[in-house]
This record gives structure tokens, C-alpha cells and sequence, in this order.
């Protein structure tokens, strides 16, 4: 079964659980029932599989690649650009999550869970993700959600400064660093989560036109 959002996977599970359910009340009336036992005993196994694999479900939901590809691209990345890199990326991170809450400092790292090439994709974790995480209601999701925001102003810059609003002067001078190293690196790029169903992205010409005309 392939699901999309956590709430798929628990109608599942419920559905499963509703027959499990249903059984148990028909072998009450029927103990007898040999066939009926044998057929609860495959449901509930299935159940005890997915219920037992539903933490690692959360842990896909909460996968954010960052996809760098370009014919022009520095290619293969040195050591120090690719850390340089995802420490920008999560600065911003950081920032957009203290931007949506006041009075709130982050410093939270996000994990690097793999680099593929290809050209290069790099597969960024939250630290124990939380259901709330892959519901959007957790501050950290909602900061995240912000950086597509920003990313899809594209390099409109009127209306990047109106997604960031009043207090995100902080945040876009650590969007536009992460931008500075995607230019750097001479790549474009795209962002998803969600096993893909939320995706946004740059060209290289985008992000230079943010660098040399976002002034803050």
C-alpha cells in the first residue's frame, strides 16, 4: 500500500481494525469457527505490521530533499560547499521557524540522512519528527512551509519582502545567503517534502536576480 499523508495511513489502520473488530464480536457467537479464527489471525498480523511500522512512516513524511542540478554546476561539490551549503539551508530554516513565533530562538540542526548524485540531491531530517510535523501544525513544519513560501516569490522581490513581512528582515538575510550558495555552486535547485506532493524551486538566473536585487 502506498500512502500520502498520516491521515491515509490511519484510516487504514482503523479500517483493518474495524474488521479486527468485527471478527471478535462474530467469534463470540461462534468460538467454533476455525476458518474465522485462521482468517482474524492473518488481519491481525497484518495490523501488528503496520502498526509497528507506522514511526517510520512519519520519518519519510518528514524527508526534505534538496535537489541541485545544473549543466553549469560545480561538479563534483567540494566538502567544504556541500557543508556550507546545508548549514545555510538550515539557518534559514532556523530563522523562518523564529520569524512565525516571537520571543523564540531556534537552533534546532536539522540531520543529513544521504547525498546522492545526480546531479546532487541531499536528504535532510527533522531530529525525531513528530506526528505534529507531518500534520503542518508544529513550528518547525510551519517554518519550513515558509521557506516554500518564499521560494515561490521566485524573484519577485516586492513580493518576497510581503511574505517575509514586518519582522523577516532576518529571515531573508538567511534566504539570501542560501541563495548566494546555490550561485556559488552555479546550480538550480528544488525543494520537497511530503514524498514529493509539495515541491518548489529556482533557476539559477532566479536566484541571481534575488541576490543582486534583495537588499536588506
Amino acid at each position: 500500500m502506498k500512502f500520502e499523508t498520516i491521515e491515509d495511513y490511519d484510516d487504514y489502520l482503523n479500517g483493518i481494525l474495524k474488521d479486527l473488530e468485527e471478527i471478535e464480536e462474530y467469534l463470540k457467537e461462534h468460538p467454533e469457527s476455525q476458518g474465522t479464527k485462521g482468517n482474524y489471525e492473518t488481519i491481525k498480523y497484518v495490523y501488528d505490521i503496520y502498526e509497528n511500522n507506522r514511526l517510520e512512516f512519519i520519518k519519510t513524511l518528514s524527508e526534505i530533499n534538496l535537489n541541485l542540478y545544473g549543466n553549469e554546476m560545480n561538479n563534483p561539490l567540494s566538502l567544504n560547499n556541500m557543508y556550507s551549503l546545508g548549514k545555510k539551508f538550515n539557518n534559514t530554516k532556523n530563522s523562518t521557524m523564529t520569524l512565525l513565533e516571537s520571543n523564540y530562538i531556534a537552533t534546532e540542526d536539522l540531520l543529513i540522512d544521504n547525498i546522492s548524485k545526480g546531479s546532487y540531491n541531499i536528504k535532510f531530517l527533522f531530529p525525531n519528527p513528530t506526528e505534529e510535523d507531518v500534520k503542518r501544525t508544529s513550528l518547525r513544519k510551519k517554518g519550513l512551509l515558509k521557506i516554500f513560501d518564499f521560494i515561490n516569490c521566485g524573484d519577485n522581490i516586492e513580493k518576497l519582502k510581503n511574505e517575509a513581512g514586518p519582522n523577516g528582515k532576518e529571515a531573508l538575510k538567511n534566504y539570501k545567503e542560501f541563495i548566494y550558495e546555490l550561485i556559488k555552486n552555479k546550480a538550480n535547485f528544488t525543494l520537497d517534502t511530503e514524498k514529493g506532493t509539495l515541491t518548489a524551486g529556482l533557476t539559477l538566473q532566479q536566484c541571481e536576480n534575488i541576490y543582486e536585487n534583495l537588499n536588506i
